[in-house]
């Protein structure tokens, strides 16, 4: 990063209380003007709920099958606000492999659909 990118980020009101708090928790300096790293800015609780909605998504075709009371009360328990909702948002991600859940653009996609203000963080 030279010093005309540091100014930038240092001026972008949005990104720079964030990167400053990363940093201060012991965060290492990265290239934030990349949207794949900015993922590291979130929040714990979004980044929770990207994760379990990732597992989500990996595990919806399993899931479908899923007919027992204790394990549909099990899954509701465990995944709140995300099963059974996961089956309405399975085809649009129909172009993705959703075991790969290091893809970053099915991360950056997800964001775009589920978490608006995530996605804006990282794009803005």
């Amino acid at each position: 990063m030279d010093l005309k990118e540091a100014r930038e980020l240092i001026a972008n009101k949005a990104l720079w209380p964030r990167v400053r708090d990363y940093l201060a928790r012991g965060g290492e300096m990265m290239d934030f003007s990349r949207p794949e790293n900015r993922l590291v800015l979130l929040d714990a609780q979004t980044l929770i709920q990207v994760k379990k909605w990732l597992d989500a998504l990996a595990h919806a075709a399993e899931w479908k099958i899923v007919v027992e009371g204790e394990k549909v009360r099990k899954l509701r328990e465990e995944y709140p606000g995300i099963y059974p909702d996961v089956f309405r948002y399975l085809p649009y991600f129909s172009k993705f492999d959703l075991s790969d859940q290091s893809n970053s653009a099915l991360v950056l996609f997800l964001l775009k659909l589920k978490f608006p203000e995530a996605y804006a963080l990282c794009f803005s």
